[in-house]
């Protein structure tokens, strides 16, 4: 039995996402750094509802996070599809949100919206809209397809999506594209909220001559960085097609982080060629990974659909200049950067040209810009604040009273009365 709110209980915050694997990506990522930052929060209860290889119940700081068990995504490491709709009635019913975060257009939405029409008092629904949906899933997904099958796919799912999100009481988009395809759909509610990186972890002083020894890089020789999943979409072909041409040219050594379907393959280059490639395994351990990151000089961003590009972002806390693909969030994020170059997506000889032009430059100069350009517009805190600012919003249309969110400069924001 549940015990409803009164005007000082706290406020019932619940996230809801399919885009969710335990060895790393950005959700993840996100979802962590909410659950840490909302540990400060105490009239904020917080519940994750996550796909999982089995049931399971756990804790973040001081938010319930419960996996539900799912089929497995092919071709995707550690990602689940989230098909528990009865156990998602249930986990509503029991834990009666106030605001529901719903990460995904699929089967999160659906699911969602269905178990919050049970409730007695429904919550607000606030989508989160991690890409041009329709670019990504229909576009590229369905390339293979017919054009004219396609673009027949492709209206009938923006339709859908018009529908789904103009039925939230708002939209929060990460990067400037994923508001911009918002907008084409004709939706006016939307937030623009930047992820965020942990400053401390992600830092230059992480800088470590012995790993740089230990991938096999000579000493003054460049060390470019990858780090994530080893996947045909990341569009790490482009970057292998030019990297002879740019080792010769420069001396640099690429080093890949991650897991994948590829990484057999990746082996057996890197194997072939030891003096310009070389492969780790995923890093779970996120000081180890901003000791990687802030050891190499160059980052590089090749996937044409990313959502936000996390990685790239904290490479650059660590102080590393990126070069990246023309393309989706990464455009977004070097639009008019110093310390960045972009090439034409599927383009080796471009990614050649933009890489030699930063690798020609002082990187150490260039990655101190980019550092300050995460601590300036990328900190957590910033991001959760300007959620709970979006949150405040939605509150302010529903209803009355004091809220559990700091409003700015510390002050209340507003929570419904039940």
């Amino acid at each position: 039995m549940t015990t409803p709110r009164t005007a000082h209980g706290a406020l019932s915050l619940l996230d809801i996402t399919e885009f969710y694997s335990p060895l790393g990506g950005g959700v993840k990522t996100y979802l962590t750094a909410k659950a840490e930052w909302l540990a400060g929060q105490p009239d904020v209860s917080h519940t994750m509802v996550l796909p999982g290889e089995r049931d399971q119940e756990t804790r973040l700081a001081r938010s319930r996070v419960l996996l539900l068990r799912g089929p497995r995504v092919p071709a995707s490491p550690g990602y689940h599809f989230l098909t528990a709709g009865r156990r998602i009635r249930e986990i509503f019913a029991e834990v009666q949100p106030d605001i529901v975060e719903i990460g995904s257009p699929f089967l999160a939405a659906v699911w969602a919206r269905r178990a919050a029409r049970t409730l007695p008092s429904p919550p607000a629904l606030v989508g989160f809209y991690h890409c041009d949906a329709r670019r990504v899933y229909v576009d590229y997904g369905l390339r293979a397809w017919p054009g004219f099958a396609r673009n027949a796919v492709g209206t009938a799912f923006e339709r859908y999506l018009r529908g789904l999100y103009g039925s939230f009481a708002a939209t929060v988009a990460a990067t400037p594209s994923a508001q911009r395809a918002l907008e084409r759909l004709g939706l006016r509610q939307t937030h623009l909220i930047p992820l965020g990186v942990d400053l401390e972890t992600f830092c230059p002083e992480r800088r470590d001559p012995a790993w740089r020894h230990a991938v096999g890089a000579r000493d003054g020789q460049p060390v470019a960085v990858y780090a994530g999943r080893f996947a045909t979409e990341k569009r790490l072909d482009v970057v292998l097609d030019g990297l002879a041409e740019l080792h010769r040219a420069t001396g640099v050594k690429l080093v890949l982080i991650g897991e994948g379907h590829l990484r057999s393959h990746f082996e057996i280059l890197a194997r072939a060629h030891p003096e310009m490639l070389a492969l780790l395994p995923y890093q779970p351990d996120r000081g180890a990974l901003a000791r990687a990151l802030a050891s190499a000089d160059l980052y590089l961003a090749p996937f044409p659909l990313e959502t936000f590009g996390l990685a790239a972002v904290e490479a650059m806390a660590c102080g590393l200049p990126v070069v990246g693909v023309d393309s989706g969030a990464i455009a977004d994020l070097l639009a008019e950067a110093e310390w960045g170059r972009r090439y034409r997506p599927g383009d080796p000889p471009d990614f050649v040209r933009a890489a030699h032009d930063l690798l020609g430059r002082d990187l150490r100069a260039l990655g101190a810009k980019a550092r300050t350009a995460a601590v300036t517009r990328y900190g957590w805190d910033q991001t959760f604040r300007a959620l709970s600012q979006c949150y405040r919003s939605v509150w302010n249309t529903i209803g009355l009273l004091t809220a559990p969110f700091p409003g700015p400069r510390g002050r209340p924001g507003t929570l419904r009365v039940r």
